[in-house]
């Protein structure tokens, strides 16, 4: 899909301002009424274009998408073909991956062996194919202990013969020992401080495959284990819980166990010569305790000390909203590396130096991202790639959460002036679902509108059904995948609803509604007769039609009416038509000085005038 073209509505244009627009359309105490910090503080990355408020695009967000775009432009020049995850059934499941790594940051070279356990799903598979990166030269491979021959796909792929055939259920470990430079825009990065140099990996959405044979594929989840030899000087972080143990040459070997099962592009490492930073974080039963750590370069300690004692109050808030910490017998933290931003990496996120770097930076909106993908994103994981929004839009919507929670922003006006840029095919225009090949093209749909759609699911059906709602999705789907799909039947099932429609307009559907609002008090002052036309340029979408389906938005809408002295009346209706007709009622029989639709700015929404009318 085309992205469309950042254009205002031909009325956004004759406004000519957009505090103008924006207070018309929520009303002048919605600006007043979000904290300043938190206008501020959201991560930021740069500008999207001429809007009705300057809305930066998502820091982790224009990241991950300069790196993904940086990493398919690589490949293009190699001539590899470009790569499209979703291979369907392959007849094998991967239960492990056993990583064994020796690098050493300040040497642009890789050298490594992987073991990967499988479990047969059907009979007749003759090879397993690992995806890797052309790169590397595979120096061995071995099947339950025996020598292999094995070949080279065009993309670089190990295939792996399995001769004969085994059954389905059948079980068996392949080894695959390799070396080489890793692609210079490859998930390996190395930078350097003012104490040493360094090594990360940021391998999201494709790269796994560029540091370690995988079957790199979000929804095939494996036990994971990183093992990673480095000069004694260094030090080598994961996840999960670490053991470390000599090696030869003045090197030290450092093992990290996850028994959690994870995606391929979780899988990490960070290695310099790190300070340890720390602090406790106590269960909500409290009954136990978690390590909060920050892995740091020396220069960069003093000031991150209180970011990571910061920490501890975000998870105990998101633990509060979503549910216990997933991973609450290894710890959380984060490691300071090369990518200039955040990721998610389960029980320590990578944070860029350009953010550690920073003593004078309000990162808590970046931490709270990052922390809430341990929920949303590392714990329940999306099954396919167009569906990232179910990582990053929770995410995201975590962050109004944090601020609604820590600082009583109210969410739907925190989402319009600052994870929203108030036109009909700007940022937001892209449909959530993302291009299955390109998943962090639309980063503002993946990330705001997704976000948005989370609130706007917790208006329909209510705060108790929501977190109801949440809260049985994570249960149902912790430790592996979801869709979609799968997140509509839980809410479906918790709130009793037919939720068809919800999805169908803003996830399946680009753009959002556009609405002209007219209003006429009644002659004895008891009511306000008020005329919601939709007049949007596009039809909602609906991938699998049913006899229900309407072409226009349903949902529900608050409208205020204000008097002269100050004082309003609201009242929310639901619009299931292009043209809804309602009477509000008025029972102080006030005059009417203004309506103002949908005030707390809980839709996503153009209002392209409200004005009195027959």
């Amino acid at each position: 899909m085309r992205r469309p073209p950042t254009v205002p509505c031909p009325s956004e244009r004759a406004l000519g301002s957009r505090r103008a627009l924006l207070l018309r359309v929520l009303g002048s105490a919605v600006l007043a009424a979000i904290p300043a910090a938190l206008l501020v503080a959201r991560p930021a990355g740069p500008i999207r274009g001429a809007g009705l408020l300057d809305v930066p695009e998502h820091e982790e967000g224009a990241a991950k998408r300069a790196r993904a775009r940086s990493a398919s432009f690589e490949r293009m020049a190699q001539g590899i073909r470009p790569l499209h995850v979703e291979s369907g059934p392959k007849g094998f499941d991967v239960l492990s991956y056993d990583v064994s790594l020796s690098l050493d940051p300040a040497v642009r070279q890789l050298e490594g062996t992987t073991a990967v356990r499988v479990s047969f799903t059907r009979e007749g598979v003759t090879a397993v194919r690992l995806d890797f990166d052309p790169s590397y030269e595979v120096l061995s491979a071995t099947r339950d202990g025996q020598a292999l021959t094995v070949s080279r796909a065009g993309d670089g792929a190990v295939l792996l013969p399995v001769d004969p055939p085994l059954h389905s259920e059948e079980r068996t470990t392949f080894t695959v020992s390799y070396r080489g430079v890793p692609p210079s825009l490859g998930a390996l990065g190395t930078w350097t401080h003012a104490s040493g140099t360094a090594a990360s990996t940021v391998a999201e959405p494709f790269d796994a495959r560029t540091f370690w044979p995988c079957v790199d594929d979000p929804g095939d989840k494996a036990v994971t284990t990183v093992r990673i030899t480095v000069p004694d000087a260094y030090t080598a972080v994961s996840a999960g819980s670490v053991s470390t143990a000599p090696a030869a040459d003045g090197r030290t070997t450092h093992t990290w166990t996850f028994a959690e099962p994870i995606s391929t592009y979780l899988v990490s490492l960070a290695v310099a010569n790190y300070v340890k930073l720390e602090a406790t974080y106590t269960s909500l039963d409290g009954t136990r305790t978690m390590p909060v750590v920050g892995y740091v370069v020396p220069e960069h300690a003093a000031w991150n000390a209180a970011r990571v004692q910061a920490t501890v109050g975000y998870v105990r808030t998101l633990a509060q909203l979503f549910g216990e910490y997933p991973f609450l017998s290894y710890k959380y933290g984060m490691a300071e590396g090369h990518f200039s931003g955040g990721m998610e990496h389960p029980t320590v996120s990578l944070i860029g130096a350009t953010q550690l770097g920073s003593s004078t930076r309000d990162l808590t909106y970046l931490l709270v991202h990052e922390l809430a993908h341990q929920w949303w994103g590392d714990d329940v994981t999306m099954a396919t790639w167009d569906d990232i929004w179910l990582n990053e839009g929770f995410a995201t919507y975590a962050e109004v959460l944090y601020a609604e929670r820590a600082a009583g922003a109210s969410p739907g006006r925190l989402l319009t002036t600052r994870y929203d840029d108030g036109l009909y095919a700007g940022a937001l225009g892209p449909t959530v679902v993302a291009p299955v090949d390109d998943p962090f093209r639309y980063t503002a749909s993946v990330y705001d509108k997704g976000g948005w759609v989370l609130h706007m699911l917790r208006r329909l059906v209510g705060d108790e059904t929501f977190f109801r709602g949440l809260d049985a999705y994570r249960r149902r789907f912790r430790q592996g995948n979801a869709t979609r799909g799968d997140l509509r039947s839980v809410f479906e099932e918790v709130s009793g609803r037919e939720l068809k429609s919800f999805f169908d307009q803003w996830v399946e559907t680009p753009f959002r509604p556009v609405l002209r609002v007219a209003y006429q008090p009644s002659a004895d002052g008891t009511s306000v007769a008020v005329v919601v036309r939709q007049v949007q340029a596009h039809d909602v979408v609906h991938p699998q039609p049913s006899p229900g389906d309407v072409a226009w938005y349903v949902f529900p809408l608050t409208i205020r009416i204000g008097h002269p002295d100050g004082t309003a009346e609201d009242a929310t209706t639901f619009v299931d038509a292009r043209e809804a007709h309602v009477t509000v009622p008025t029972p102080s029989r006030k005059a009417v000085s203004d309506v103002v639709v949908d005030p707390d700015g809980d839709l996503l929404k153009v209002v392209e005038a409200v004005g009195p009318g027959a």
